[in-house]
């Protein structure tokens, strides 16, 4: 298992991917935890993200979901359900750009690139 933790102001995110041979789980959480929406890879397929509801988190999940399909050989699952009330637009941004910095650590600790 490979946690990392991020906290910005009000925001604080936590990235949790779990290697299950050479495939990974990764789930990304913030705020009022919940399953916003899901990305899968499956090697030699284009993935598919599941939005629950009316969701938005699959903007993140697609974003770290082309992040290890570019660098990584298994199969992948991203799950992420982040909610922070009264979030502004800036913050949505500022969530957006740790997640990716949140996987890069992540494929840095992989030994995926």
């Amino acid at each position: 298992m490979i946690q990392v933790n991020k906290k910005f102001n009000k925001i604080q995110l936590k990235l949790v991917a779990y290697e299950m041979g050479k495939d990974v789980c990764i789930i990304l959480t913030g705020g009022k935890s919940h399953l916003g929406s899901i990305t899968i890879g499956v090697e030699g397929i284009n993935k598919e993200t599941f939005i629950v509801g009316k969701h938005k988190e699959y903007i993140i999940t697609e974003k770290l979901g082309e992040m290890l399909k570019n660098r990584y050989c298994g199969n992948f699952v991203i799950c992420c359900g982040i909610h922070i009330d009264n979030i502004t637009e800036k913050e949505i941004e500022d969530i957006i750009n740790l997640s990716c910095k949140m996987m890069e650590k992540v494929c840095v600790k992989l030994k995926i690139g």
